[in-house]
């Protein structure tokens, strides 16, 4: 046998798991697409009660006025847990509602909710079964274990491909995060009721299911809320895990304050989730105590009313009417007033719409619109332009669901959503493909032209070094001059894990051999680049991946603050398809990136079913250098959704005339198609 097998079969023993890969990514994979493909309507039907109940529970916490809700929660925190945790959880519902924070924390407590009433009906029912059957137990066990283990961002991909995007995913996905602590709890609380007492009821004649019913469960009760208690605590902690799927609330407003590196509106969402964690935690442990079991009778305003009652003479049925007469005297006002108070404020903006529509035929009547976007704040103004477009042409858009790559593909090509406004034609082809392309979506106009992505360095330290190229950082005592972490390799930041460009960027590092020297440094990009602009400031040198329209090219401008990096010649991942030098070059310096355009991703169905919008999607393009200073004013403070829509509107009448024959151009395409 020569050296070489020698070497070889010795590098095989050390390193066994070079001869044989299990291929289990694939098997996953397969298996999420063979469950998408043939039982989604199933999937989806499942989801039916839970829908039902978050939609009814989500309405009627947002049709309560907050003044009259905040009662009701008051009492009923009274009720449960005592003057002294009503009084906090009024002050800090207050507290909530007055940074602004109300009608989110609705939607997230009506979610919470939701996702414990599933977790007690699946929990406590599990549980007991473990506890009733040790082969039940040492089946569920493991499935428990990889549960509570199993991290949350992993089975959020296959929630949405089976169960679609929005709240009710979001409810499954918190559940399978919540559970495992109140069936371990249940089965704990039953199995650790005193024997002796179990034979008691047995010697008495007891069945086992009275035994069950009558003696363990009520004994193992406090255990038993301590579960939910936990329940609760986790599903809101995972308000903004479920965000990054659509789910709006509390945790939304978190993922949007990192997104725009907003810290003020991060640290509003975030203080809301602990004062609604606190306040959901005390209630749920005062009712587990033991000394808090007395007779309902004797505790909060139910006490008051039957106290009330006697001391007046009042019948009992007399004395609740009056307290519920006087709960919803305000409710009722303010439905009453409340339509009347519209009215009046938008009476001139429905005089001006009626002028404009009632002579213009609407192809887009009795159709609603479920639009997606991008993670970030920033394309926010050309779906606000988008919108107003088919509103004009008779379309009612739905709230605008914001979501990662991966997952908005994934959305549109299912038909959860009827299109994205943040499709990259060349970064993103991979995930065109992969989610069905032309059989499921096609891209439609173009919304952004001219693209560019690639590879920046400060300037300072690229003339002082003449660095031009990012080959040259094969050599280690250039790639120091990046390193942040002392590790002796320059720390590249780079892109969100699940994008296309982060592909593309582990890609470059294998192919222009720069793994040897260059770390690549992933995560969220907003926190990322704080710490990229906090550095350049103090004057270190920076290296990131970046592209445009992008804010950071309004902070560091290229040219001035920053330049591209070229790189040796151009080779991109396959599933991007066969890109040239000429298609990554711009002004003769190959960026190793495709000069890409972003155009909107439109579901099939929804196009076939309405021309009119197919034809405004063809037509409405924004200049780059309008992205451009959109991103800087976003970038400088005027981010609300507010501020946003009023700089789309100003567009608009800045470019009226242009807009207006889109939308009549759109409008005589549906005319046409439905003649």
């Amino acid at each position: 046998m020569s050296i070489n097998n020698s070497q070889t079969l010795l590098d095989y023993l050390l390193n066994p798991f070079e001869l044989y890969t299990l291929p289990l990514e694939d098997w996953i994979t397969d298996a999420i697409d063979y469950l998408v493909d043939n039982y989604r309507p199933f999937f989806q039907a499942i989801s039916t009660p839970i829908r039902s109940t978050l939609e009814g529970m989500q309405g009627l916490f947002l049709a309560i006025p907050p003044l009259i809700l905040l009662i009701i929660l008051g009492l009923i925190a009274w009720q449960l847990a005592g003057g002294r945790i009503a009084i906090y959880t009024v002050v800090g519902l207050s507290l909530i509602g007055f940074v602004g924070a109300w009608e989110a924390a609705m939607v997230s407590l009506s979610l919470v909710l939701t996702a414990v009433i599933f977790c007690m009906v699946v929990g406590i029912s599990v549980g007991i079964a473990c506890a009733s059957n040790l082969k039940i137990e040492k089946l569920v066990q493991p499935f428990l274990d990889a549960m509570q283990t199993l991290p949350s961002f992993v089975y959020l991909v296959p929630v949405v491909m089976l169960f679609g995007i929005g709240e009710v995913p979001g409810v499954i996905a918190t559940c399978i995060f919540a559970i495992p602590p109140l069936i371990r709890l249940t089965n704990l609380g039953i199995r650790q009721v005193s024997t002796e007492v179990v034979e008691a009821a047995i010697a008495f004649g007891s069945t086992p299911a009275q035994v069950m019913w009558e003696v363990q469960i009520p004994l193992a009760m406090p255990t038993i809320l301590a579960g939910i208690n936990q329940a609760i605590l986790l599903a809101l902690s995972m308000s903004v895990v479920t965000s990054m799927i659509g789910v709006a609330g509390l945790g939304q407003m978190v993922l949007q304050g990192l997104g725009r590196l907003n810290v003020g509106l991060a640290t509003v969402g975030g203080l809301s989730i602990v004062l609604m964690a606190i306040i959901l935690d005390r209630i749920t442990q005062a009712v587990s105590k033991t000394d808090n079991q007395g007779s309902w009778q004797q505790r909060g305003p139910i006490s008051l009313i039957l106290s009330v009652s006697k001391f007046l003479k009042t019948p009992l049925p007399s004395a609740v009417a009056i307290v519920l007469t006087s709960l919803l005297l305000g409710l009722l006002v303010w439905q009453q007033v409340l339509p009347e108070i519209q009215q009046l404020v938008n009476a001139n903006q429905s005089i001006e719409a009626k002028e404009n529509i009632t002579e213009k035929i609407m192809p887009g009547e009795g159709v609603t619109v479920r639009p997606g976007s991008g993670m970030s704040q920033y394309p926010l103004f050309s779906a606000r332009i988008i919108d107003t477009g088919l509103e004009k042409l008779g379309y009612s858009i739905k709230t605008r669901k914001q979501l990662n790559v991966p997952n908005i593909h994934i959305a549109v090509s299912n038909d959860d959503l009827d299109f994205n406004i943040s499709h990259w034609e060349k970064l993103h082809e991979g995930f065109f493909i992969k989610n069905g392309g032309k059989d499921k979506f096609q891209r439609v106009g173009t919304l952004v032209s001219n693209t560019m992505q690639g590879y920046q360095i400060d300037q300072k330290t690229a003339k002082k070094y003449n660095i031009t190229n990012i080959e040259q950082l094969k050599d280690p005592e250039i790639a120091k001059l990046f390193d942040s972490d002392g590790d002796g390799k320059a720390n590249l930041i780079g892109c969100i894990p699940g994008w296309s460009c982060e592909l593309a960027i582990e890609h470059h590092l294998d192919v222009y051999g720069l793994r040897n020297t260059v770390e690549h440094v992933q995560g969220d990009n907003s926190a990322l680049m704080a710490d990229t602009l906090a550095r350049y400031r103090q004057g270190e040198p920076i290296l990131f991946y970046n592209w445009i329209p992008n804010w950071v090219g309004s902070v560091l401008k290229p040219d001035q603050d920053v330049v591209w990096l070229k790189v040796p010649f151009t080779s991109l991942p396959e599933q991007m398809g066969e890109i040239t030098e000429q298609d990554t070059s711009v002004d003769g310096k190959n960026l190793g990136f495709p000069i890409d355009d972003i155009r909107i991703l439109v579901n099939n169905n929804f196009l076939q079913a309405n021309p009119a919008a197919k034809r405004w999607f063809e037509l409405v393009s924004v200049p780059m250098e309008d992205i451009n200073k959109q991103q800087k004013l976003v970038h400088d403070g005027e981010d609300s959704l507010e501020e946003i829509y009023g700089h789309a509107q100003k567009w608009i009448e800045d470019n009226r005339q242009l807009f207006d024959r889109w939308v009549e151009e759109a409008r005589e395409a549906g005319q046409v198609a439905g003649k």
